[in-house]
């Protein structure tokens, strides 16, 4: 049954993951908006922007020698490289690249980063079955509104536990997505996210390593596998979100019970995305913002420092608090050492910054030894405030949170296309790039995806 904002289970069906595959089956564009789809070109061109600019980082590479090849009778191609994959394996590398230099976007109510699982997914299965940049765009869509409804429930819960939402809600994004692009039914549907629920997995003590990324390209790859199988016919409990034992209970067993029914709400998770402007874990960002704005403000840098406390919530012990990074992976999770960055006036957009010659400098060493880090019960979780002593007996503080939605759409577009620029020129140029973003901005009115690849080769 369903009622103008409420979709509820027909007798017998029971639970949420039923109404959120009937849904995902049936909403039409009406339904979504047009703003959504605005949002999810942002979302597109800033996931295909990382995702070449680290087609050639060695666990990359690992995965394309492993399960990709030179051959033109494969129906999925990579980012950034000419070799192919069936769509599975497509979603897996393209995924895993995505989220390579981590920096790709975020959700606060995911609690993790909604577009990296779910894209690969979403276009190797538009690439394989022909479907058009709308239905692309429209899949992204419904894969982050799964994954925001279900992060809402249990994301903090799992992140406590020690699991890595972009692996284990993110999987069920992605089958979501291949389940609408793959034409599936309510019923069909439900049995892909069971399919996705069984095989989600992800943990946070990955952070750092090349098993981070891994996460979001098994996510994207898992949710290929599940919508084609159910397509099949292969079943799954179709209540394995909320059931006895399912996904929830599992996963976050503190967390409230899912609701019975889904909400049709004003406004769309993708219209919630938070862009990283910095390529580091995104829970450093705020940090480094403040940071920033107090040197800005009092015009002093890293030679003023005596002392620095950085005051935030509990979610940072465990993710970014590396004490003594060795290489450039670590940086990106060491909230001390990007502090002191930041004082230093260092460029942490700048992919060339987060090298092993960046995390053992003595300059950045001696400094980050004099910058604590407090966690504050309660606070905020995207929010950071600092407090420097500085060398001539001053104490600043500054606070920023950044995880605000963008409301000027117009700039938000100019600033990935920035972003977008310098990480992807060096790759492949400046003409096949302004092909690449003219490409993006006129998808949902493309017939087919073929012409991102075509941009880009």
């Amino acid at each position: 049954m369903e009622t103008d904002n409420i979709i509820e289970n027909a007798a017998g069906s029971g639970g949420f993951t039923h109404a959120l595959a009937h849904w995902v089956s049936t909403v039409d564009d009406a339904g979504i908006g047009a703003p959504a789809f605005a949002w999810a070109r942002h979302a597109m061109l800033d996931w295909i922007a990382v995702t070449i600019a680290a087609a050639h980082e060695p666990l990359v590479e690992m995965l394309a020698a492993e399960y990709a090849s030179g051959s033109r009778d494969l129906p999925c191609a990579l980012l950034g490289s000419r070799l192919r994959a069936e769509a599975a394996q497509a979603a897996l590398i393209n995924g895993a690249a995505g989220h390579a230099l981590d920096f790709d976007d975020v959700a606060s109510a995911m609690h993790g980063h909604p577009t990296v699982p779910v894209a690969p997914a979403a276009l190797a299965m538009a690439q394989a079955t022909g479907a058009s940049g709308r239905d692309l765009l429209r899949a992204l869509i419904l894969g982050h509104e799964a994954e925001s409804r279900i992060g809402e429930v249990v994301g903090a819960e799992q992140y406590r536990l020690g699991l890595h939402p972009t692996g284990t809600t993110g999987t069920l994004g992605a089958a979501a997505a291949c389940a609408r692009l793959g034409g599936l039914d309510p019923s069909a549907t439900a049995h892909a996210l069971g399919l996705a629920a069984t095989q989600a997995a992800g943990l946070k003590c990955m952070f750092g390593t090349m098993a981070k990324p891994l996460h979001a390209g098994k996510a994207a790859m898992n949710g290929v596998m599940a919508a084609r199988l159910a397509a099949r016919g292969f079943t799954a409990n179709p209540r394995a979100i909320e059931c006895e034992q399912g996904f929830g209970r599992t996963q976050a067993p503190a967390a409230p019970a899912f609701p019975q029914t889904f909400e049709r709400r004003q406004g769309l998770a993708i219209e919630r995305t938070l862009f990283k402007f910095h390529a580091s874990c995104y829970l450093t960002h705020s940090t480094i913002e403040a940071v920033a704005a107090a040197c800005r403000e009092q015009r002093i840098d890293l030679d003023a420092l005596e002392a620095m406390t950085i005051f935030v919530s509990g979610p940072h012990r465990g993710v970014c608090d590396i004490a003594s990074p060795q290489t450039g992976l670590e940086i990106k999770f060491s909230i001390q050492h990007l502090a002191a960055l930041a004082m230093d006036g260092a460029p942490t957009a700048s992919l060339a910054l987060y090298s092993t010659e960046t995390a053992l400098a003595p300059r950045f060493v001696k400094a980050r030894q004099r910058i604590a880090l407090e966690v504050v019960p309660g606070a905020d979780r995207n929010a950071a405030t600092v407090e420097i002593m500085t060398r001539d007996g001053r104490t600043l503080r500054a606070q920023a949170n950044v995880a605000v939605p963008a409301t000027d759409l117009a700039m938000q577009w100019r600033r990935l296309v920035e972003k977008a620029q310098a990480i992807v020129v060096p790759r492949i140029g400046v003409a096949r790039f302004s092909k690449l973003v003219s490409v993006v901005d006129a998808l949902d009115r493309l017939p087919s995806v073929e012409p991102l690849f075509e941009a880009i080769q």
